[in-house]
């Protein structure tokens, strides 16, 4: 099964957050997949297109390097990490795991229109 071009995945289990993301993406004709957990963010990646995932790095249960570790060999999507900037361990492990980009929760929050435009095209 595929999905229509222009469509990013979130990895978060924050309702409020998806929320935002979600209608950030509608308004820019974006359509949002999301997924609760690592694994099954993988088998989601591993089935469908998408131009760009997006991980929240704030639940402490979700293993970016186990997200990493399940995907098809040769797969090349962007996917941009955020999470506090405080939770500095985190943020590194998502860069060590080969997160295109990791950032701030704030960073993302205030850029997500442009994230989504830049990634999603």
């Amino acid at each position: 099964m595929t999905t229509p071009s222009r469509t990013a995945l979130l990895v978060s289990r924050d309702l409020f957050f998806i929320s935002k993301v979600t209608g950030t993406a509608s308004s820019l004709g974006i359509e949002l997949r999301v997924a609760a957990e690592a694994q099954s963010a993988a088998q989601l990646a591993n089935a469908e297109t998408f131009q760009c995932i997006f991980i929240d790095l704030a639940d402490d249960g979700l293993n970016v390097s186990e997200f990493f570790a399940n995907l098809k060999a040769g797969w090349t999507v962007p996917v941009v990490a955020f999470g506090s900037h405080v939770a500095t361990a985190r943020l590194q492990a998502a860069r060590e795991a080969g997160c295109t980009d990791v950032m701030p929760r704030s960073r993302f929050s205030a850029s997500l229109p442009e994230l989504l435009q830049k990634y999603c095209v």
